[in-house]
């Protein structure tokens, strides 16, 4: 079977640039691609999207607003020694399973803050989040690479993050309530990123000035590194996000949305997927429920201690949105683990 791509709305190609030279051993330290430029600035973060109206998304340049806030140093893992607060902090249970009205797809309006490591991303010309991110450490935010591998170079600069934020703003007479928003200065996906299958599909973007913790922004929770196979099957896991609530809507909700799915065995995914999936990927499944476009990048979380939150996987692409045959298929974080602490660390 042939994933469908993304679709291309310009006809200029620009080529990303290697920034690193080192060879991939499949599960250490990869060589990654750092972009200063690429191709289709109207790339909308999940697959199988709807086709866009052109002239909604002419809107004006986004301008970011920097705080002055800036705590010193940067921390490299999911705990902030500097300003003392525990990652993982999240609700004391997954969103029940209920029928809402509204929803991720299926699943309701989460309580403001109260996902602190869930971040959106922005760019110049798109109103409102074109993707979703989890903040990692003071100046890092985990995302999927098929975000960022065809950003424009002018894309690139004009991305900010906006974190602790419930409404994104994209509706009219409202506004963003963000609590803090940075500028993206680095954008780092790995290089063996398949636009084809979606293997590899994890980046890490660097944000400048870093960030003070809080109630309401602070880091999510990462796993060992493993390459074992469904490290998290059979766990409920929660996955939020500004994305569509259904594949044929043309508006994405105001509000942060969540909603609990479980995950499934690779060996069960790989059944509609017709043996596709590959252990760098987890999958996940409720009836009714999922991400869609425009969740791309965003959190996948389990809890696996007390009450703190895990990050299980970033969502990174589906058959449809809710389609009951094809689950959401999420970049395994678990498997990811190494890689991404090299670029937490430089």
């Amino acid at each position: 079977m042939v994933l469908c791509k993304d679709r291309i709305y310009n006809d200029y190609v620009f080529k990303c640039e290697v920034a690193d030279s080192r060879a991939s051993n499949y599960y250490g330290n990869p060589a990654s691609i750092q972009i200063p430029y690429a191709l289709n600035p109207f790339y909308t973060g999940r697959h199988y999207q709807p086709e866009p109206n052109f002239l909604s998304w002419l809107y004006p340049m986004y301008q970011p607003a920097i705080s002055s806030s800036v705590p010193d140093g940067a921390t490299t893992s999911s705990e902030s020694k500097q300003q003392k607060i525990a990652c993982g902090v999240g609700p004391a249970s997954p969103p029940q399973r209920k029928t809402p009205t509204v929803g991720i797809v299926g699943g309701s309006e989460a309580v403001p803050n109260s996902w602190p490591f869930v971040v959106g991303l922005r760019k110049s010309g798109f109103n409102g989040v074109f993707c979703g991110g989890s903040l990692i450490s003071t100046t890092r935010i985990l995302t999927a690479a098929s975000c960022v591998n065809k950003l424009s170079a002018y894309d690139i600069s004009t991305m900010t993050v906006s974190l602790g934020m419930h409404k994104q703003g994209n509706l009219p007479d409202t506004v963003n309530d963000a609590q803090q928003t940075r500028r993206v200065s680095r954008v780092v996906y790995h290089k063996d990123y398949n636009d084809a299958t979606f293997l590899f599909d994890v980046a890490v973007l660097t944000i400048e000035p870093s960030i003070s913790y809080s109630k309401a922004i602070s880091p999510v929770c990462l796993p060992p590194a493993s390459t074992a196979v469904d490290p998290f099957i059979g766990k409920d896991a929660a996955v939020m996000g500004w994305g569509l609530q259904s594949y044929d809507a043309t508006q994405t909700p105001n509000a942060l949305q969540q909603v609990t799915v479980k995950v499934i065995s690779l060996e069960d995914c790989n059944v509609p997927y017709k043996n596709t999936i590959k252990r760098q990927q987890i999958c996940a499944k409720a009836d009714g429920k999922d991400s869609c476009v425009f969740d791309g990048g965003s959190p996948l979380v389990v809890q696996r201690s007390g009450s703190s939150w895990t990050q299980a996987g970033i969502v990174s692409f589906g058959e449809g949105c809710a389609d009951a045959t094809f689950p959401g298929v999420y970049a395994n974080v678990a498997f990811f683990r190494n890689w991404i602490n090299t670029y937490m660390n430089s």
